[in-house]
């Protein structure tokens, strides 16, 4: 279950367990505040595990959410972490149990998640990577896209190639849009990713 920050902390006690009821037992609460303070508050009031994916991508110290005591679990997402040698960092620096998830790329991108997981001393949660349905096409011809098959996805070989005429269907033109990604990447390749 993943709140995406919205809660404050007296919504997020109240529903947690409410929720944890009605599904027959959450295997976490995915960021139910947005602060790592707000975390560690809900953390100690419910029996749910709390995940933490945005604390961690939005401070310069990720082991400030371990030393908190504000979350059980580490949701990681290597393309805003800024790839899989700094989302390795990343989960060492926390030293908390991690989860490895989409930020809703293509095949391209899945597959850097992919290699993520493989290069994890451990993994015993299951990984949130099977969102390309999620997206309206890919940039990789189908032979190479990554959808789960059974609940699993295939591990490639070679990193899967943009089809250069996938790429002109899919290209962002919205000035805007182009602008916040470009932003975005430069915070990605400067930092922890923030955001």
């Amino acid at each position: 279950m993943d709140a995406n920050g919205g809660w404050d902390t007296d919504t997020a006690v109240t529903m947690i367990p409410q929720l944890d009821k009605a599904a027959g037992g959450l295997e976490y609460v995915e960021q139910p505040c947005p602060t790592i303070d707000e975390l560690a508050i809900v953390r100690r009031k419910v029996a749910v595990r709390i995940a933490t994916d945005e604390a961690i991508r939005r401070t310069e110290d990720p082991l400030r959410v371990a030393v908190a005591g504000a979350a059980d679990v580490a949701v990681i997402k290597c393309t805003p972490l800024g790839g899989v040698r700094r989302s390795l960092r990343v989960v060492e620096a926390t030293g908390l149990p991690c989860v490895v998830s989409s930020a809703l790329e293509t095949s391209v991108g899945l597959a850097a998640q992919l290699a993520l997981a493989g290069a994890l001393p451990k993994l015993d949660l299951a990984c949130g990577l099977g969102t390309l349905s999620l997206l309206q096409g890919d940039v990789v011809p189908d032979a190479d896209s990554f959808r789960p098959v059974g609940g699993y996805l295939p591990v490639p070989q070679t990193p899967p190639a943009p089809d250069p005429a996938l790429l002109e269907i899919y290209e962002v033109t919205d000035p805007k849009r182009v602008a916040w990604l470009r932003e975005r990447l430069r915070r990605v390749c400067t930092g922890w990713g923030h955001g």
